[in-house]
């Protein structure tokens, strides 16, 4: 039986991930965005969004196959995936597209 800690934590370690593209201005949180505004756009967060998503794959197929091998999955599975990575990406959004902006244009 899978341990309820591991699953939890692959699931923070999805939260993590899901959330990175929105909560910096730096590309997978090595590379400086080069511009005149130093803002990312949209379209680089969901390249990085899309690869981070790539990488939270990859972390679970590592550990179902340390549990006891890669099962196949039909496309249904994959497309809960991603939706699944879009609703835990959801509070980077918010607070990148919309809280920010409400926060520091409020007056102190």
């Amino acid at each position: 039986m899978v341990s309820d800690t591991l699953v939890q934590g692959y699931i923070l370690a999805l939260l993590v991930l899901a959330n990175v593209p929105f909560f910096n201005q730096r590309l997978f949180l090595l590379i400086p965005v080069v511009g005149a505004g130093r803002v990312k756009p949209f379209w680089f967060r969901l390249v990085e969004w899309l690869v981070l998503y790539g990488v939270g794959i990859g972390i679970g197929l590592f550990l179902e196959n340390q549990i006891g091998g890669i099962q196949h999955k039909p496309w249904e599975f994959w497309v809960v995936t991603l939706f699944m990575f879009a609703t835990l990406s959801a509070p980077g959004f918010v607070w990148q597209y919309q809280l920010r902006r409400q926060v520091s244009a409020s007056p102190r």
